[in-house]
């Protein structure tokens, strides 16, 4: 009954992280056109890497008890859980940078924000068009202020304040 508990408690525990892991892969690999070959690929790979590291871990937890009740002796205990810690180790990061990786991919800057080459790949000419000034945005007394404003380069203070000036 005692070995239950235990198998109950680990169940309890990884079966969030495995399902989570489960559901991301089947989401990934349905998505079909809406996500580039590229990034689904990277996608699927550390979904797979951290589901095969987690289902490690499990399995670890679970044999655990075995090999202490068991003769297996010190040496080969020890190469055991540096075989586990290792992989452990590997897979982590490997599946969690992946997944960045997949995030990241074929994402480009649209707009504006492309750079210096826009988004078609050929450079922006050095003088672009200057947009005429708005109603309201004349300038007086050649400074570029709004005309409402009256040439002044603030508003005037706020009802019940000194204005600003000398």
């Amino acid at each position: 009954m005692r070995e239950f508990g235990y198998l109950a408690t680990m169940a309890a525990f990884e079966t969030p992280t495995v399902l989570v892991l489960l559901v991301g892969l089947v989401l990934v690999a349905t998505a079909g056109q809406r996500l580039p070959r590229r990034p689904r690929m990277l996608a699927l790979s550390g979904l797979a890497v951290l589901l095969v590291g987690a289902l490690l871990g499990a399995a670890w937890t679970l044999l655990l008890p075995r090999v202490f009740g068991s003769d297996w002796g010190r040496s080969n205990f020890q190469l055991l859980n540096l075989a586990h810690g290792g992989v452990q180790a590997l897979a982590y990061p490997l599946g969690t940078g992946l997944l960045v990786a997949a995030v990241l991919a074929g994402r480009r800057a649209r707009g504006a924000e492309a750079g210096p080459f826009g988004d078609g790949g050929q450079p922006v000419p050095a003088a672009q068009p200057v947009p005429q000034a708005g109603v309201g945005w004349d300038a007086v007394g050649g400074a570029d202020v709004p005309a409402q404003w009256d040439g002044r380069s603030r508003p005037d203070a706020p009802t019940g304040t000194a204005p600003d000036r000398p």
